[in-house]
């Protein structure tokens, strides 16, 4: 392709050398000269076009695109309105008249250029994935998902529209008017590899929920009578979502724990379960490795497993039989299997080979790769990250299948990243922020398993340096980031009071829910900041104070009763709440998702550090190393209420105006408090 673009370059300059001077040479020789990322040279060739024939609609369309693209937008709209007026009947004008009032703010115009747009070409999935994407923005979700559904009708290799359902599936809800659209949407992405699937645990509830609630209302559930259960068991959408997300609601998780059990017994008592169900217990496997097996279980369990397990342990057919059902218990590695049994598991069904992939595949790679990395480690000497690494290494936090991953063409600047995740009016940034062949140096401080690394395949040409103080996370995140081929990293265990060690200064560094662990957050960001670049950001996530009340409650409660932060006291202190034994903890599991996991349950309330902040307090902390608070990130709907109540804060940046917020609305930042900072120039 390059060769005949290079090729058709020499020929135009060639014709324009003898005099052959045609407003369509110009114009094609911008287009090339554009796309060779020379965007000046082109809209200067672009010009000439327009001199030599000032009614040459496709080079005023160029030129708008241009100039959109270079964020002058009334230059922009300018031309592109000159090509609409010259050729109304040009689809592709409109659509840059789409960009265009998108970026001015004017969403009504938008929407009236795209729907011109595709009513001149009908059969264009770009235009119906651009309606959607404004859809998105103004909040229609319905309308978004139709949109976004007809571009994929017209060409279901995608990848424009699946990156617009990146952003807004998680916030879709079922209703009777959108059934068939969620249904067709939440089957896709059951299959999408680049997204986090516990953003569809809302769906999966509102989809499974009363279903399960109807098989678990049974006196015993595998009986063939049970119709909800075998509806369960033989729907393929349940079945691959346990593998992907966690439920978070108290009545799936006592189900999955009853259903466990029973088929634990079956087992013993030598009864068969149908084919279906025997899927549905692999499933069950992955969902409680997922979780790292947070259902509570009974001391008759623990016998019956153990009986289990020495049977599975004789023969190969044995193994075979009885693998699932011990797999949703413990983990493969730690049974003690010969490899060679679990290796020769009859692989029948792609569902068949997800689980051992799960439960054995990847804890083996993980194994080897932790190896090596420990191999190359320097040692953790601060007392406090020695705890925090211990508990770590105990358990990788958190597990996930997937994460949104962004493919290379959909990839931004670093200033555009930033400005899609910031509030402040009039950022600045340095120059190479805005280069499209910039390779910005970022830093992840404490990267854990990896989710963030992912994640951050959102910046163009990124050069990450990922660190923590866990072999067993980054072993995790290694083996992840692998999967999505991001060779743009390099892993090392560190903690993050050591950053100066790495010898780089960064332009970009995220640091999340990692400083309130430690001993003095306030040291563990002045070691960050003195390794940004000036004019570069970070940024930071960290507890609220006011969010987390039921969490110093849940934690005093904790201390009371004597439990450790072992995963027996942790099941047991979950079971209690589960059954409404602690009653000042009765809403905890509706309030905070990280209840539904073992590790993630330990983090939230029996973490060996935690510090909690105020808004006064983060204003203490950036301040103290005169860093220029940018916003907090947050759900459309509270910065719209905020702007309500302080209209006159146009940034969104007064902390003292959020204290006050924050007080009338305790929720808020129930999930961290996310925001970017800058270090000035």
């Amino acid at each position: 392709m390059r060769g005949h673009l290079e090729n058709a370059e020499r020929a135009y300059n060639e014709a324009i050398k003898i005099g052959y001077l045609h407003e369509g040479i110009f114009s094609n020789l911008g287009v090339i000269r554009k796309n060779a990322g020379n965007p000046y040279e082109a809209i200067d060739l672009y010009k000439k076009a327009i001199k030599i024939n000032p009614n040459y609609s496709e080079a005023h369309a160029n030129l708008g695109n241009i100039y959109k693209e270079l964020g002058n937008l009334d230059l922009a709209l300018a031309s592109t309105l000159k090509s609409v007026e010259l050729k109304p009947e040009n689809p592709i004008a409109f659509m840059i008249l789409s960009d265009i009032y998108q970026g001015l703010g004017n969403s009504d115009l938008a929407i009236g250029s795209t729907l011109k747009s595709i009513e001149l070409n009908p059969n264009n999935p770009s235009a119906h994935v651009k309606l959607g994407e404004i859809y998105q923005d103004l909040g229609n979700f319905d309308q978004a998902l139709d949109s976004t559904l007809k571009s994929l009708t017209l060409k279901p290799i995608n990848p424009s529209a699946f990156h617009n359902l990146k952003k807004f599936y998680g916030k879709i809800s079922l209703n009777p008017t959108n059934a068939q659209n969620v249904t067709q949407v939440y089957e896709l992405l059951l299959h999408q590899k680049d997204i986090s699937h516990r953003d569809l645990s809302n769906l999966f509830l509102q989809a499974f929920l009363s279903t399960i609630q109807a098989a678990g209302s049974a006196e015993n559930l595998i009986t063939q009578n049970n119709i909800a259960l075998n509806n369960l068991a033989a729907d393929w959408r349940f079945r691959k979502s346990l593998t992907l997300l966690i439920p978070p609601y108290k009545d799936a998780e006592l189900f999955f724990t009853r259903l466990r059990k029973e088929i634990l017994i079956f087992a013993i008592e030598r009864k068969r379960i149908s084919p279906q169900l025997e899927l549905l217990s692999e499933a069950l496997a992955t969902q409680c490795y997922l979780n790292e097996y947070c259902y509570n279980q009974s001391i008759e369990e623990t016998k019956l497993l153990k009986k289990l397990i020495d049977t599975a342990l004789e023969s190969q057919d044995a193994l075979n039989k009885h693998l699932a059902i011990i797999s949703c218990y413990v983990p493969i590695l730690q049974v003690g299997f010969r490899k060679e049994l679990i290796c020769n598991y009859p692989i029948t069904s792609e569902e068949r080979q997800d689980f051992i992939n799960v439960q054995f595949h990847e804890p083996e790679q993980e194994k080897t790769i932790k190896a090596i990395l420990e191999k190359s480690s320097a040692r953790i000497t601060d007392s406090i990250s020695q705890n925090v690494q211990k508990m770590y290494e105990e358990n990788p936090y958190p597990r996930y299948r997937h994460a949104i991953h962004i493919g290379s063409e959909f990839a931004r600047t670093a200033a555009e990243a930033i400005k899609r995740e910031t509030t402040a009016q009039k950022l600045e940034f340095p120059e190479q922020f805005n280069q499209l062949i910039s390779e910005p140096k970022i830093l992840i401080a404490g990267c854990g398993t990896g989710n963030q690394i992912i994640n951050a395949s959102r910046y163009k040409n990124a050069k990450i340096t990922a660190i923590d103080l866990s072999c067993s996370s980054l072993a995790y995140a290694v083996r992840t980031s692998k999967e999505y081929k991001m060779n743009n990293i390099s892993f090392k265990k560190m903690d993050l009071l050591k950053a100066s060690e790495l010898g780089e200064m960064f332009d970009i560094i995220e640091c999340g829910g990692v400083l309130h662990h430690m001993d003095n957050p306030t040291n563990g960001l002045s070691a960050l900041v003195q390794q940004l670049k000036p004019g570069g950001y970070i940024k930071l996530c960290l507890y609220s104070e006011i969010a987390r009340k039921v969490i110093v409650d849940a934690r005093k409660i904790i201390h009371t009763l004597g439990l450790e932060s072992t995963p027996e006291s942790i099941r047991d202190f979950r079971r209690k709440v589960l059954h409404g034994e602690i009653e000042e903890l009765l809403n905890l599991p509706e309030k905070f998702v990280d209840f539904f996991s073992l590790s993630e349950c330990r983090d939230l309330c029996f973490h060996v550090q935690e510090h909690r902040f105020t808004t006064d307090q983060l204003k203490d902390l950036l301040d103290a190393q005169g860093l220029i608070f940018c916003g907090f990130m947050l759900p459309d709907q509270v910065k719209k209420l905020y702007q309500e109540q302080y209209p006159e804060d146009n940034g969104m940046t007064s902390l003292k105006n959020w204290g006050k917020f924050e007080k009338e609305n305790p929720s808020t930042f129930s999930a961290m408090y996310h925001f970017w900072t800058q270090k000035p120039f």
